[in-house]
């Protein structure tokens, strides 16, 4: 399991009841996300 999969889980669950906390980590996950197939994008082009 990655960092941002460990790191969206512990926070989740530490925030569980508080619903404006789970919404940013959520975003976050998701902005994560973008960055790292921007990333992988971006290393694909340079092999190449």
């Amino acid at each position: 399991m990655d960092w941002k999969t460990t790191l969206t889980r512990t926070m989740r669950s530490a925030t569980s009841d508080k619903e404006d906390l789970n919404r940013r980590i959520l975003q976050w996950h998701r902005r994560l996300k973008e960055v790292e197939k921007a990333i992988n994008r971006g290393g694909k082009k340079q092999d190449g």
